[in-house]
């Protein structure tokens, strides 16, 4: 059965979107209540996360090479934020690759935006999506990337279920997400993130997707790296 494909355009987004499906009960409800708030001050978030303090900024370069991106691929920045790492996959993509930057704040999508413009990427889509869905088309995207951002997926099995039928078969998904472990990790750590890593690959291996590896990071310590892959050539 096909499924219908509306494109909606919102203040300047896109987003790309199947029927809405079955909304799913909270696993934390209010996570996202910063990220919700329409007048959202990006140079505050500019501040927290483009700094070399954070350690997913600090070993950027890394955590893309282990991303896999080739000329020509087509890639999710799945929770973009400042954009950081969407920019950094439209240039590792090409002119002959893409770039979704999706997110679920505007203020972050209309920073994207002119960032863009001002650097000269014109292959960079921002797709404004709900809490439940990654509202990506079907089967577009090479590669996913989630960083940080999963433990703010207040329901996944609804967005993970939307996010492999946006992936390629043999399609890549990268989680980038904090270790939390009791006596070892930082209190904040402990009250922010729901679950540990076993929780999350399972939750994810539970979507359809299969577990590849961890990818050992020099240097990374405070997250984890974690590759998975839908089934396909």
């Amino acid at each position: 059965m096909k499924i219908p494909l509306v494109v909606l355009a919102l203040a300047g987004f896109v987003t790309f979107a199947k029927e809405a499906p079955a909304p799913g009960t909270s696993v934390k409800p209010g996570i996202n209540e910063n990220f919700l708030d329409p007048d959202l001050k990006v140079d505050e978030w500019l501040q927290k996360f483009e700094v070399e303090s954070r350690e997913v900024f600090h070993h950027r370069k890394e955590l893309l090479a282990a991303c896999g991106v080739k000329p020509g691929m087509t890639v999710a920045d799945i929770g973009a934020g400042t954009g950081l790492y969407t920019r950094m996959f439209a240039g590792a993509v090409g002119a002959g690759g893409w770039v979704y930057a999706v997110d679920i704040n505007g203020r972050f999508l209309e920073h994207i935006q002119a960032r863009a413009k001002q650097e000269g990427q014109g292959n960079i889509t921002a797709v404004l999506c709900p809490q439940d869905s990654v509202s990506l088309p079907p089967a577009s995207v090479d590669v996913a990337f989630i960083c940080d951002t999963y433990h703010h997926f207040e329901y996944p099995a609804s967005t993970l279920a939307s996010l492999v039928a946006a992936l390629k078969p043999g399609g890549t998904v990268v989680v980038v997400d904090f270790e939390r472990i009791e006596g070892v990790s930082s209190d904040w750590i402990m009250g922010h993130v729901r679950a540990g890593k076993e929780v999350f690959r399972k939750e994810i291996e539970d979507a359809g997707l299969k577990f590849v590896e961890e990818v050992e990071i020099d240097g990374v310590k405070e997250n984890y790296v974690l590759r998975f892959k839908k089934d396909g050539d």
